[in-house]
């Protein structure tokens, strides 16, 4: 009898720890899905007659001042401790594919070689949650300032967009997170394509087209220009052949890994390649901790140190 009676409080406990959910302080991963909470085709932007008919190339920046690329959002806990939301994922071009998908359900039409370029920078793409005692409330925001210019550089237009999401859930949910950023993603998507300034602007523009490189050596320092060449009009032969040619530090790979990603590249182009360069050096924890920061995906990574000697 003894030795039930002590074994009875062990198993108690370790069924309570089983069922224990995570610590507050440890970070939430989420993958960036878009479920909006809103019914398919509720949210829409109104379109002036031209625009449709007008394409245009699409360029998305993740320009968040963050201290990791890949932070989110926060959360608290019951004893008001927190934890960091983080994503999974690559934010640009995540962003991209649900900008398009939102503006071509509206009607816009897009075009990667077409001389006006709507250039999308993301400054906020955040969630929070607090915790409480029967459920948590879950809110995000979201900012994209825009601007619609031509290949030579001249502005037709700027503004941005706001956006916010709100909903109650359980606490360090991953859906309530990708639910709440939808929700402000497509608010501020349809403050974008909405925008009688900016759709004023689309229909009357006259867009130049960028001169030659031959013609003029020193290319125009305009963001879209440089960020509007898809990925599929990239040479990723050529590219690594000339970057190839000597070793380099992983503080320069980075570099060019970093120009690579602003291309929107995705990540077996980029493995392809780094696995494709030479180190000079290995990778210090420094080097380790700047690859991190800068929000490279895992595979990448792995890629690069594979190239140290």
């Amino acid at each position: 009898m003894r030795t039930i009676r002590l074994a009875c409080p062990v198993l108690v406990c370790s069924l309570a720890l089983a069922a224990a959910p995570a610590l507050a302080g440890e970070d939430l991963i989420i993958p960036l899905k878009f479920i909006p909470t809103t019914k398919p085709g509720s949210v829409r932007a109104t379109l002036q007659e031209g625009v449709s008919s007008k394409p245009v190339a699409l360029v998305v920046e993740d320009s968040r001042t963050v201290t990791a690329k890949d932070l989110v959002g926060d959360g608290t806990g019951a004893k008001d401790d927190t934890f960091r939301i983080r994503y999974a994922g690559h934010l640009p071009s995540y962003l991209k594919t649900t900008l398009q998908d939102r503006f071509n359900a509206w009607g816009i039409q897009f075009d990667d070689k077409s001389d006006l370029v709507l250039q999308i920078r993301t400054t906020r793409f955040y969630v929070h949650e607090t915790h409480a005692f029967l459920a948590s409330t879950f809110t995000a925001e979201v900012q994209l300032p825009w601007t619609l210019a031509d290949r030579t550089g001249h502005v037709f237009a700027t503004g941005t967009a706001m956006g916010s999401g709100k909903t109650k859930g359980r606490w360090r949910n991953a859906v309530n997170c990708e639910e709440v950023l939808a929700d402000a993603l497509q608010e501020a998507a349809v403050g974008v394509a909405g925008d009688a300034k900016l759709q004023e602007a689309w229909i009357a523009a006259k867009p130049s087209r960028a001169p030659a490189v031959a013609d003029h050596p020193t290319a125009p320092a305009i963001p879209p220009i440089a960020m509007a060449v898809p990925p599929s009009r990239l040479s990723s032969k050529a590219a690594p052949a000339k970057a190839a040619a000597l070793p380099k530090t992983p503080a320069q790979l980075l570099v060019d890994v970093n120009r690579l990603r602003r291309q929107q590249l995705g990540t077996s182009v980029l493995v392809d390649f780094v696995s494709k360069q030479t180190l000079a050096t290995g990778f210090t924890a420094n080097d380790l901790m700047a690859w991190k920061r800068a929000g490279v995906p895992e595979p990448v990574m792995r890629a690069a140190l594979a190239r140290a000697p």
